[in-house]
């Protein structure tokens, strides 16, 4: 069991971090309209997605440009375009900091050919592109003079330094090495290239992991550096988005806002990529649904909720999640762990709690979980097997009878202030749903349980009661229907379903969520009679919210301890 506490917090009250990066006074976003018109304009508050632009802005400072088949930005007012032939075209706008209609010598120069056959193509602002073929090979080029436009390109391009890319539609690169890759599914997948300036085929921890969804609704999305986005949706309304933690890849985000209007009728959009720069804060900042990030060294360390005791916490290791009844599994940066109370960044304990536990690899909630899922190994202390793949319940004449508890499972009686509650001698070893959930969180891990009558200060004993009364917030509430969004789940979330149709429109089942799997789809623990105890697999239903199955259709609501 390792604890490390890799950080040292100097003050109580942490200065704030929302700065976490460094964007000039405006940043340039270029647009092309129907007839080829390259129009300048000038976003003042890259970092914070206010609706403030440039003196200027609109300006039209280049025409001709339909008949490119694809353009994007090298940085610094670099401009690379595709023709239709696939020569590769460069141009440098000298006027990008004030959207003045100037171009530098060579600007439309042939600096490569065959670059029509690509899917997309990026560049770093570095001179380094990135391209993905039709095959889903990611290909590495560097241009050795992109501020000059040489035609000089250095050794091993259009080498491939990835496969499998098949599914990605859309590549926004980042800063030194980072890309963002958006599949089919609008999820978005964070990469670092290791050797971006070399090449090579070496990509850093946590490589593949799903950072963002909800994507496909935007078309031509492009990046500023450092988790800066700039997207138009279907209605022609642009919007600022900024990814919380590019370097490291933590699906965590800031409010999205919209910027502008009327950006419909644009062919292409997109912004100077080398704008932003990500900066080394340690602090807090707030990001969407009101959540506080707590930065360290610029990277985002935790995710607290105000109102919430369950914090996440994001550490330098990949952990995999898997089970003998599915071929999915969830890989994972995040450490699920209580806070000593609800989240307040002026909390006493606050700054002490952190510090203990950021970086810290010992057991989670979500470790604790698994430990009953299907064929999990039997753990001891003291002579009490307190873990180990566990039953729901007891065979009854229609299947399995719910009713088993914690305690149930450890055969030991439990004390409510002056109520003991005896263990059921034939429930030994189960554990029905919201049994699981009190074993994992309240046993386990300390949350205060209760039974009887709800009180609103502790976890109660059925699912539809901590539905309505357990503490914490609800991130997710879709009432007597299914929820139309994912984006505000975190792994550590109780789940509540409406699964059985003999109760109305009561909520009569809870589990855990884990996060996004190896398919993409968004996957949960529970316990089940179908396949008799705890499961993150797809045996006796599917554990998946986002297949067209039952727990799919009958999910309702999450909440936050």
């Amino acid at each position: 069991m390792l604890g490390a506490a890799v950080l040292t917090v100097a003050s109580a009250t942490p200065a704030q971090a929302a700065v976490a990066l460094t964007c000039p006074a405006t940043v340039p976003v270029y647009a092309i309209d129907g007839d080829g018109r390259l129009k300048w304009y000038g976003h003042r508050d890259a970092g914070g997605g206010s609706w403030s632009w440039a003196s200027g802005s609109g300006a039209q400072i280049g025409h001709g440009w339909h008949g490119f088949k694809r353009v994007f930005s090298g940085g610094n007012g670099v401009i690379y375009a595709v023709d239709g032939s696939g020569y590769l075209k460069w141009y440098r706008h000298t006027g990008a900091s004030t959207g003045a209609n100037t171009w530098a010598s060579g600007s439309g120069k042939v600096i490569g050919h065959g670059w029509g056959g690509f899917v997309d193509v990026v560049a770093d602002g570095t001179g380094v592109i990135y391209a993905l073929d039709a095959d889903g090979n990611l290909r590495w080029y560097r241009h050795l003079s992109p501020t000059t436009g040489g035609t000089g390109w250095a050794s091993g391009s259009g080498t491939v330094i990835r496969t499998g890319w098949k599914a990605i539609t859309k590549l926004i690169p980042g800063r030194d090495g980072v890309i963002f890759g958006i599949n089919t599914k609008g999820l978005v997948r964070w990469y670092k290239h290791l050797n971006p300036s070399g090449g090579g085929s070496t990509f850093g921890t946590g490589t593949g992991l799903v950072t963002g969804e909800e994507w496909d609704r935007y078309r031509t999305p492009s990046g500023a550096g450092a988790g800066v986005f700039y997207a138009v949706d279907s209605g022609g309304r642009l919007w600022w988005e900024r990814h919380a933690d590019p370097q490291a890849g933590a699906p965590v985000w800031y409010e999205r806002r919209q910027i502008g209007s009327g950006w419909g009728s644009f062919t292409s959009v997109f912004a100077d990529v080398a704008s932003c720069a990500p900066a080394s804060s340690t602090g807090y900042a707030t990001g969407s649904g009101g959540r506080t990030l707590y930065y360290v060294n610029g990277r985002v360390a935790a995710v607290l909720t105000p109102g919430a005791r369950t914090a996440v916490l994001y550490g330098t290791t990949v952990r995999k999640f898997s089970e003998s009844t599915t071929t999915a599994t969830v890989s994972t940066r995040a450490w699920v762990r209580l806070l000593p109370g609800p989240w307040s960044t002026s909390a006493s304990w606050a700054s002490s709690w952190l510090s203990a536990n950021v970086g810290s690899t010992s057991e989670d909630i979500l470790e604790i979980a698994s430990q009953y899922i299907t064929g999990a190994p039997d753990r001891y202390k003291n002579g009490l097997r307190y873990a180990g793949d566990a039953h729901y319940g007891p065979v009854g004449e229609e299947g399995r009878i719910e009713g088993s508890d914690f305690n149930d499972y450890l055969g030991i009686p439990w004390k409510y202030g002056d109520r003991v509650d005896e263990p059921e001698p034939d429930q030994k070893d189960s554990l029905d749903c919201s049994g699981f959930v009190r074993m994992v969180y309240g046993y386990r891990s300390g949350y205060p349980m209760e039974i009887g009558t709800p009180t609103g200060t502790a976890l109660p004993r059925r699912a539809v009661q901590m539905h309505a009364s357990a503490p914490g917030v609800m991130v997710v509430d879709g009432g007597t229907a299914k929820p139309t969004s994912y984006a505000a789940l975190q792994p550590g979330d109780l789940l509540f379903w409406d699964a059985s149709t003999d109760d109305g429109t009561a909520i009569d089942h809870v589990g855990i969520y884990l996060g996004v799997d190896s398919n993409g789809k968004h996957r949960f623990v529970s316990s089940r009679k179908t396949v008799d105890g705890p499961t993150l697999g797809d045996v006796g239903g599917h554990s998946l919210l986002d297949n067209g199955t039952l727990y799919d259709r009958s999910w309702r609501a999450a909440k936050r301890l």
